[in-house]
């Protein structure tokens, strides 16, 4: 019977630009690799005291070298099946299979998030006349193209994560006019609450940041860290979340930012119309250059690389370079931080190509001493065009989405 995972591998390989590669090969020892347990859908309790190795090929059956004693490794899944119990009778069997020919395994010179096969096993194939090429591509197109049901997911999210910021201003509102003390505490609690009334899960506390911590990117709230706003502060708000109730959701991941004042001091504003002007050029760019179809082939050259370099541009040439701290974009996908393409030209430089299916964050931030910004939305890529989730979403004064001036008081 057809295995949908391996069915879903052998076509990646047909939908990507991968020329002269052979298959994938997967391995893990003491469930060290967490990215292939999920790839592989691999229980993370079960007994894994000794290496496996699972190849994928490009066709045909998919072949499982296991160790004697754990024979039952990889029970789950289809391929022909060859045991050994010493590394001599590893290698050979490994070489039989695979010598002379070039793999695609979990490594990467750029991409972290995807390079985590361990270094003795890479120096094993090598060793053994087999050649390894990075396996970004497939790893995107297996675990980060969305289905249709998966963005409907995300899609509601991004809704209940904008009307989560805009209660969170009515509240923030609320104690400016009535001068109650607001901590950045308070304002996080807040949002942890709506997000359990609404079943949202998150991976980690939403970031709010007043004054000069909004010019630390990942800053974090803590019993330490916990500033009181005051007038004139610059209030960064950070959230992520996906649906509870809804198997294989999506994240969405939005920043809004605003004054905890009723006027904007000149300097942020001029930054504040520069970021948006950088976040809005990565949907115009795409659209620009759109074609038929966003099917990864060798003229389509639209990569996370290609992106971040349009963002970039337009925050250095007006000036800010020494305020540019990280990347425009991450991948989103079943996590927050995804392992498709992302958008990042300097960090880890990801030339992976923007398909139909994918989902990332575009986030330009720029960080000073006394203060930051940062405004984000997230872009998906449906039926050929490019949309941000939520974006119906309208603040009750008919803001739209994304976020077109900074909130005040």
């Amino acid at each position: 019977m057809p295995h949908k995972l391996i069915n879903d591998i052998q076509l990646s390989f047909r939908k990507s630009i991968l020329k002269d590669v052979s298959g994938w090969i997967f391995t893990n020892f003491h469930h060290r690799d967490t990215l292939t347990d999920f790839l592989l859908k691999i229980d993370s309790e079960s007994v894994s005291t000794r290496r496996w190795i699972y190849i994928v090929k490009d066709f045909g059956n998919p072949i499982k070298i296991l160790h004697k004693i754990e024979k039952e490794a990889l029970s789950h899944l289809p391929g022909d099946e060859y045991f050994y119990s010493s590394q001599e009778e590893l290698v050979e069997i490994l070489s039989l299979h695979c010598k002379n020919k070039t793999y695609a395994i979990l490594k990467d010179k750029n991409i972290p998030v995807i390079s985590t096969v361990d270094g003795g096993f890479v120096e094993l194939l090598a060793e053994n006349q087999i050649k390894t090429v990075s396996a970004a591509t497939l790893v995107q197109l297996t675990k980060s193209i969305l289905s249709k049901e998966q963005i409907e997911s995300q899609k509601k999210a991004g809704k209940i994560l904008y009307d989560t910021i805009f209660k969170t201003w009515e509240k923030i509102i609320f104690h400016y006019e009535n001068n109650l003390p607001l901590f950045e505490k308070d304002v996080q609690d807040f949002i942890v609450e709506s997000f359990e009334k609404n079943h949202i899960i998150t991976d980690h506390p939403p970031i709010v940041a007043f004054g000069k911590n909004s010019g630390n990117p990942h800053y974090d709230v803590t019993s330490v860290n916990n500033s009181q706003c005051q007038k004139g502060d610059v209030i960064q708000l950070d959230i992520w979340g996906k649906l509870s109730n809804v198997e294989n959701s999506v994240y969405a991941d939005i920043s809004w930012v605003g004054i905890y004042d009723s006027k904007i001091p000149e300097k942020v504003e001029k930054c504040f119309e520069c970021l948006k002007s950088a976040r809005d050029v990565v949907i115009s760019s795409i659209n620009e250059k759109q074609q038929d179809s966003f099917q990864p082939n060798e003229d389509f050259n639209i990569t996370g690389s290609f992106l971040d370099k349009k963002v970039r541009d337009i925050l250095i040439n007006n000036g800010y370079e020494d305020g540019i701290k990280h990347r425009t974009g991450h991948s989103i996908d079943t996590e927050c931080h995804g392992t498709g393409v992302n958008l990042d030209s300097v960090e880890f430089p990801d030339n992976r190509l923007i398909t139909e299916g994918c989902s990332f964050s575009v986030e330009p931030g720029l960080y000073f001493e006394d203060f930051g910004l940062r405004t984000e939305i997230d872009v998906t890529i449906f039926e050929n065009k490019a949309f941000i989730p939520g974006a119906d979403t309208k603040t009750p004064e008919g803001i739209t989405i994304p976020q077109n001036k900074l909130l005040t008081c």
